[in-house]
């Protein structure tokens, strides 16, 4: 991995798509996103970029973020739900493949969790998720733990036909043919007619569960606080910042910012 102030500003300039993960990502060392990070999102947002995040959090969190967060659409529950505006409404695409009956597939998951680690919790906020179901292994210090724990329960549910990720915090699970990856794919192609985004997008990620986006985009870049991860992963991203979590962002973003400004100064010979 490279640094990510080593990317050229050629490769900057191509960025038009910015998919960003959330927790870990955008957020600080205390869960929570910066003030500084939460600007830096109106300031991608202004200068054109369309902007993204993708993460495993709740349908009922996002139905309500679209509204207030300076981004186009927020994939959440692992791909299995977009929510984006359109002439200032509301509009959500749902995952074809998510089951119908997904309610009686959850307690199925649980059931299975469960009995491969009885100390596993539940995710706090599981209550608003509509397709997944998630459990906390890390979010929660009082129910931490390892990864290699939360990566035996995900095994388990896999192999009852499910699928899931370990994400920073959690362990994602659900039956369907959705994920981050596909589901970002499908959501470019349909909402903005893109069918190859590999060199107009970036996508800034913190763990295992980006694993996949950071294998597909040639232009992904990880947070500092993804070498703690590095070990459990097979395809890393181009770049890494040289800060953690959303101060790693403002870090790229503002790299990006800066080609781009500069572009547009030179081509209208402007004071840079």
């Amino acid at each position: 991995m490279k640094n990510i102030n080593e990317i050229t500003t050629e490769e900057a300039l191509k960025i038009k798509f910015i998919l960003t993960d959330i927790d870990g990502t955008l957020t600080n060392s205390e869960g929570r996103i910066a003030p500084e990070t939460y600007t830096m999102l109106w300031k991608l947002k202004k200068a054109g970029y369309t902007v993204i995040p993708v993460t495993g959090r709740t349908a009922g969190w996002a139905a309500v973020a679209i509204t207030d967060w300076p981004v186009d659409a927020i994939i959440v529950e692992s791909g299995s739900v977009v929510y984006y505006l359109e002439n200032g409404s509301r509009k959500e695409f749902v995952h074809p493949s998510v089951p119908k009956d997904r309610y009686a597939v959850h307690e199925k998951i649980k059931e299975t969790a469960l009995a491969k680690n009885p100390k596993i919790k539940v995710s706090i906020d599981q209550y608003s998720r509509f397709n997944d179901f998630a459990f906390n292994y890390a979010e929660d210090e009082d129910d931490k733990l390892t990864f290699d724990e939360a990566k035996e329960v995900l095994e388990a549910v896999k192999a009852i036909g499910a699928k899931g990720n370990i994400s920073s915090i959690h362990v994602n699970t659900w039956f369907g043919d959705y994920d981050k990856l596909p589901s970002s794919l499908l959501y470019l192609k349909e909402h903005y007619g893109i069918d190859d985004p590999k060199e107009c997008v970036i996508y800034f990620g913190d763990a295992a569960n980006d694993e996949e986006m950071f294998g597909y985009f040639p232009t992904a870049c990880g947070v500092a606080n993804l070498m703690k991860y590095v070990e459990h992963m097979e395809h890393l991203p181009a770049y890494i910042t040289t800060y953690e979590g959303g101060e790693g962002f403002c870090e790229a973003a503002e790299i990006l910012l800066t080609a781009k400004k500069n572009s547009i100064a030179e081509k209208y010979g402007l004071k840079k």
